[in-house]
This record gives structure tokens, sequence and C-alpha cells, in this order.
């Protein structure tokens, strides 16, 4: 649920909604709101479409998150009603290029089903859905739709590349700072580095 948790960081063990800390930094009696971890995306949803609809609806429009939660949709044609949008002035309206069948695009289309709407990997196994599938594709065979054991694997391997994709991306993030101060002119000029508490930026600072 990209429209969730794009907007929460995750800080001291609960999660704190990014538009609170920012009305909080301005004005310091606006009380920062916080929640469990284990608190569920309708409820993290519900206090950004009551407290922060202006902002979330902007954000998620300027990063492309589609906002398809049913419970948002009234508030969502009440943002775009005020701002005279139509219902299809959003980021994410485009129509996206269809996609030639193969049995490993199939799975991963599941797979960011899934992990995109917080469904449950024992989804796949509701046999409504797999006969939608059947219905759509004639060749298909129930044999080759997937089980969520699969599921559950491919889920696994695509969140360890995504792992490496970031240790790569990341392991020239010192180099990086340096080269834009310099480019700047401003590396002997740097007085203070303000960052959360988050361990790698420890190992940030250290290498500095």
């Amino acid at each position: 649920a990209k429209d969730v948790w794009t907007f929460f960081s995750q800080m001291e063990r609960r999660n704190h909604c990014i538009f609170c800390q920012q009305q909080h930094a301005a004005n310091s009696r606006v009380k920062a709101t916080d929640f469990g971890l284990k608190t569920g995306t309708g409820t993290l949803r519900k206090h950004l479409y009551d407290n922060h609809l202006d902002a979330w609806v902007a954000g998620c429009d300027r990063l492309k998150i589609p906002i398809t939660a049913e419970e948002a949709q009234p508030f969502l044609a009440d943002y775009r009603r005020r701002h005279g949008q139509s219902a299809s002035e959003t980021g994410s309206s485009k129509t996206k290029d269809r996609k030639p069948f193969s049995h490993e695009g199939f799975v991963n289309a599941i797979v960011e089903f899934i992990v995109g709407d917080d469904q449950s990997i024992n989804v796949i196994e509701n046999q409504q859905l797999r006969a939608i599938f059947l219905m759509l594709r004639e060749e298909l065979k129930d044999a080759d739709i997937p089980h969520r054991t699969t599921i559950r694997k491919r889920i696994l391997e695509v969140w360890e590349e995504h792992l490496d994709s970031l240790e790569k991306e990341m392991a020239h993030l010192g180099h990086a700072f340096l080269h834009i101060l310099d480019r700047l002119s401003i590396l002997e000029k740097l007085g203070w580095v303000t960052l959360d508490n988050a361990s790698n930026n420890d190992t940030f600072m250290r290498w500095l």
C-alpha cells in the first residue's frame, strides 16, 4: 500500500506520520501523531484522509501513486471537486501498456498485485480468482497458475533483489555527497549535518 507507507516513517518502534512531523516542526504546539507497528494500513490511511487530505492526495499524484482503497474514494472525489479536477486527473490514470504473456511475467504480476494491495498470499488459492484467470486465457490450465508456495518464494526473491540493488545504490552515497558539496564550493563551509537516528547514518558519518 504505497499510498500509505510512503507517508509514514518508522522511528523508535513507532510509525510516524510525516505530515504531522512537518506541522510539529513548524509549530511545536501541534501534536505529531504516531502509531504502533502493528497498526493496520486502513487505520493509517484513515488518519491521512481525515487529517491531511490535500497534502496526501497531492503527494500521491506527484509520485504517481494510485489511491484505490474504496473507503478513501469519497474523500478523493471531494479533493478533485474542490480543485476543479476530473476523476481521471491523477498521476496514475494513464493506461498502462499491455505486456505480452509469459509464465514469469504472470507470476510477477500476481506478486505485484499481492504486495501492492496488501493482499494475503493465500488469495491465489481462491477458486473464483483462479477461474477468472482461466476465463481470460483459453490455453491456460489450472496447473499453470502458481500456488502460494511459488508466490511466497518469488516475493522473497524480489525482496533479496531489492536489497542487493539498494546496497549497490547506497554504496557510494558518501562519495556522491562530497561530490555535490565540492561542486557547490561549500565543502569547507559545512558546519552541521542533520540526520535521523538510522544506524546506516552512523556509518555514513564515520566515512565522511
